[in-house]
């Protein structure tokens, strides 16, 4: 996500990384420089907002032909 996304979340947020629904988290606390992510594996990040490359909203869906 980029960076206005990123400083748009709100405590409560579903969050993916690399749009993956087993690596997922939740927006536990926000600020001006960044946000604290629990993920569902136990650990818990402080993310800076410019560094939310690989962190998506939504999960990614696979397309098929």
């Amino acid at each position: 996500m980029t960076v206005t996304e990123s400083k748009n979340l709100k405590k409560g947020t579903r969050v993916y990384w690399q749009g993956n629904a087993a690596d997922s988290g939740t927006i536990t606390e926000t600020s001006w420089d960044a946000v604290t992510i629990a993920w569902k594996n136990g650990q818990v990040a402080r993310v800076h907002h410019g560094d939310m490359r690989e962190i998506q909203l939504t999960t990614r869906k696979s397309h098929t032909v």
